[in-house]
């Protein structure tokens, strides 16, 4: 945890040195230091995100320095590009979403390395049509809303060479569009974290945001001793190496086949079989009742759950991507037992041999779904 803090740390830090980019690396400290599943992460990066940025909009806002036309016509397509965007992430497995992160991040880093001229004290910008504004504004949205990044590197120069605005003006117009847009999104990803049967850690946001916050200002005040072409070029380079290592460590997760990345819990399962119980959706239903402190895993893909629907109770984690494992259960309590189903049995049973090479031992394969709920188990019914 302690890394995790001084990840949260360096994220304020960033963000007051260079005025945007500390939020990019809030969805790696998250994941990788802090051990959150990718969709909690993200949700959780749009709160912290959208936190220090409202808070660092004020000073802006007093001083007159935020255009309410760009705030129109640029934040609110992007407001609802982000809240489609977090709907659109209930169909895009976890490993994929971090692959696109760490795409944005190289191209974070090629837009510092190339830099930007910043427009002449006084000098005026031609506004561009309102249709190419509001266009850019729901592309970023929903590129937030995906990847979980305020989006400040696209929108501070889209403000100033699309919306004509000055470097000041765009700066406090875009921490109160990604304030908004970070708000929007997270209100969507509880409702999609809720179907999942996951939820995201609100004493983590609370920290985060505050250190943070700190931060932020801390970085600000340095940022007039340090020199900020070559501390952009640090944080460029840095950016690089770190999409290269997401890249490396997510990409063959999230592309590889259903076939493929089923092979390594097989190979799991036959290593060191445990023997898990088998239990009739008549006998999971009588064990479910008789044990409510049971934790019920639904390991189908999420658009099977999302078509034929799941057990109301139970959280929702696709064993067929290879990230399967310690970080996508973190959301269970290995000291509580677990009740695993899939469409037949054959998944859950894999499933439950990863569990136990986990530590889990109070282990059940309810078998399939459409079994389970003719039962009477209680549903969240699907698309049919």
């Amino acid at each position: 945890m302690l890394y995790a803090l001084l990840g949260a740390v360096a994220i304020g830090l960033v963000l007051g040195l260079l005025g945007s980019g500390g939020s990019i690396l809030t969805v790696p400290v998250l994941v990788y230091l802090a051990g959150q599943p990718e969709k909690v992460a993200i949700a959780e990066s749009l709160a912290i995100v959208g936190a220090i940025a409202a808070v660092g909009a004020l000073p802006y806002a007093r001083q007159k320095l935020v255009d309410w036309h760009s705030v129109l016509y640029f934040g609110v397509p992007g407001i609802v590009g982000t809240y489609g965007g977090a709907w659109l992430a209930k169909w895009v497995p976890g490993p994929v979403q971090l692959v696109l992160f760490a795409v944005v991040m190289l191209l974070a880093a090629g837009l510092m390395f190339r830099g930007r001229k910043a427009p002449a004290e006084g000098e005026v910008r031609e506004r561009q049509p309102l249709w190419l504004i509001a266009v850019e504004g729901l592309f970023v949205g929903v590129l937030t809303g995906l990847v979980g990044v305020g989006g400040g590197f696209l929108i501070v120069p889209a403000l100033v060479l699309l919306g004509g605005l000055s470097m000041r003006l765009a700066v406090g117009t875009s921490l109160l569009i990604i304030a908004a847009k970070s708000a929007a999104g997270f209100f969507k990803y509880v409702d999609v974290l809720a179907e999942a049967g996951q939820a995201v850690d609100w004493r983590l946001i609370g920290l985060f945001a505050a250190i943070g916050i700190a931060g932020s200002f801390v970085g600000n005040a340095l940022s007039q001793r340090v020199p900020q072409a070559q501390l952009k070029r640090g944080f460029a380079v840095f950016l690089v190496v770190m999409g290269v290592f997401i890249l490396v460590k997510e990409a063959p997760g999230a592309f590889a086949p259903a076939e493929a990345a089923a092979a390594p819990l097989a190979a799991v399962a036959s290593a060191d079989t445990v023997e898990v119980p088998r239990l009739s959706p008549a006998e999971a239903a009588a064990y479910l009742k008789a044990t409510p402190e049971s934790q019920v895993l639904d390991v189908r893909r999420p658009a099977e759950a999302a078509l034929s629907g799941r057990l109301a109770a139970a959280v929702l984690v696709d064993v067929s991507v290879p990230g399967f494992g310690p970080r996508a259960l973190a959301v269970l309590d290995p000291a509580r037992p677990v009740v695993v189903y899939c469409r037949s049995g054959q998944r859950a049973e894999r499933a439950a041999q990863v569990l136990a090479g986990l530590g889990f031992a109070d282990l059940y394969n309810a078998g399939g779904y459409e079994a389970l709920a003719a039962a009477g188990l209680p549903v969240r019914p699907g698309a049919r």
